[in-house]
């Protein structure tokens, strides 16, 4: 073979070789694993403990396989949301998933254009987060907790439940971005039954003893929780308060009520886990989320503690416990 021929020869094989080794490694780079970060109010634990995760690996999502998650936490200081909202969007994840107004508003506050999916969150509107329910403007869309009815419902029932209370506490966030417009509602509402409203900032633990002391001054007979990220870390501790002084409370979500407090009313959180985990997965297929449109509530459900209720000397009544979805013996 001639010198020339040969090194056509070698050449040839080398380029073949050259393809054959880099393609996989290139086809392997192009398979990005596509990265959802998730913005959280209260405590970060495991990823596989969040319920829209849990939701997402039953459709075929597997951390470190075709998904990773970056978790953020604010430990449920409200102040550290907008850094953590800033470092979550520098990241540039495919999509953002996060949970209460005041993630919303510290998430709204930065431009960007990564999709947000909200697995509840008060008003958009009034939250400046789109323009329509049905054609989201901006790029955030999930699943509301928003009715002008509810605050209404919720002190209707506490009166069913305690038909002589005429002085009801309301513990509410004024940080909050939400808290205008809930707290308009629950005025007018306790108007509309003849109720006096005897509101209780609450803006850190430090302010709950100080709330229901001054509650307890003004003589209420019963306690309207607000459902605010803020006031639902404190939760627990909102249902002792109301133990040590037998006073009923109207609290907003089901699993409050299964961790002891008397009555809420209010849609369940985990049943838009599944939706959400469904809108993530469109938008890691392409979808857009103008076309994602959120979702109003669709079931509220009434929840009732008996042994709260025995605890502090309630009598619930029996045309009350017909209407409850849930019921704890």
């Amino acid at each position: 073979m001639r010198r020339r021929d040969l090194v056509r020869y070698v050449s040839g094989v080398t380029a073949w070789l050259g393809c054959v080794l880099v393609a996989p490694a290139t086809v392997r780079a192009q398979k990005r694993v596509p990265v959802v970060g998730i913005l959280i109010f209260g405590s970060a634990g495991n990823p596989r403990d969040i319920g829209f995760v849990r939701e997402l690996a039953a459709i075929g999502y597997v951390e470190g396989r075709n998904i990773n998650y970056a978790v953020y936490a604010a430990d449920g200081a409200i102040d550290r949301l907008p850094k953590l909202a800033r470092e979550i969007v520098a990241l540039s994840p495919d999509v953002v998933v996060g949970s209460g107004s005041q993630v919303a508003h510290a998430l709204g506050e930065i431009p960007s254009n990564i999709p947000v999916v909200m697995t509840v969150v008060g008003d958009p509107i009034t939250l400046g987060l789109s323009n329509s329910m049905s054609t989201p403007s901006r790029n955030f869309t999930g699943f509301t907790n928003s009715s002008a009815s509810l605050a209404a419902k919720r002190l209707e029932l506490l009166r069913d439940l305690v038909p002589g209370a005429r002085k009801v506490a309301y513990l509410w966030a004024p940080e909050s971005p939400m808290t205008t417009a809930r707290g308009e509602q629950a005025r007018a509402a306790a108007r509309a039954l003849g109720i006096e409203l005897v509101p209780q900032p609450i803006m850190s633990d430090a302010d709950l003893p100080v709330a229901f002391t001054l509650a307890e001054k003004e003589r209420v007979e019963a306690v309207l929780v607000e459902s605010d990220s803020l006031i639902v870390r404190l939760s627990n501790d909102i249902i002792d308060e109301c133990l040590v002084r037998d006073l009923p409370a109207m609290h907003a979500w089901p699993f409050e009520v299964r961790a002891g407090a008397l009555i809420s009313y209010g849609p369940a959180v985990a049943e838009n886990y599944p939706g959400a985990a469904n809108y993530v997965d469109r938008i890691l297929r392409g979808a857009k989320v103008a076309d994602l449109p959120f979702q109003e509530p669709t079931q509220i459900k009434l929840a009732i503690n008996l042994r709260t209720a025995r605890s502090i000397k309630i009598a619930v009544p029996p045309s009350l416990l017909a209407r409850a979805d849930e019921v704890i013996e």
